[in-house]
């Protein structure tokens, strides 16, 4: 009898450490939220997005590489990606502005339509590379939600 419950607590706290392990990346992530404050479309088709990383945590992040899916009224417009190293302090913000790389003619037309409509209601899905220790980072998934103005430069 004692033979047998050695291999199955063996077992079991190997299930529980590598599921406890499992997912790193969301509670790196948690307290984060990327927010769209504005896109500008510019008179030659090219747009730009401006953003930021919230932080509500009591520390410190570095977040190394940031790729944004952007869709605006349901619609994937583009995409964005941003390897420039970024500090988001604690309980603060970090603001950037990236090129939108468009989704095609779809996305246009979305663009086009959420100039003459005001505010329009977006969605960005992100990945946050942010780095831990020395070389050692983490991806974390993020999707928020808004509205957010397209303006004409």
């Amino acid at each position: 009898m004692k033979k047998a419950i050695t291999p199955l607590v063996l077992l079991a706290c190997a299930g529980l450490f590598s599921g406890g392990c499992a997912n790193v990346g969301a509670i790196v992530v948690t307290g984060l939220r990327v927010e769209l404050t504005g896109i500008e479309r510019t008179a030659d088709g090219t747009a730009s997005v401006s953003w930021r990383v919230q932080n509500q945590n009591v520390s410190s992040y570095l977040v190394g590489q940031v790729t944004n899916n952007i869709f605006l009224n349901g619609t994937l417009v583009g995409k964005t990606f941003d390897q420039d190293p970024m500090g988001v302090p604690a309980a603060g913000s970090a603001a950037r502005t990236s090129k939108l790389v468009l989704a095609g003619p779809a996305a246009t037309q979305v663009l086009t339509a959420a100039l003459a409509q005001g505010p329009v209601n977006y969605r960005v899905e992100s990945i946050l590379i942010i780095s831990i220790y020395g070389d050692d980072t983490e991806r974390g998934n993020i999707a928020s939600s808004g509205t957010v103005s397209v303006v004409s430069k």
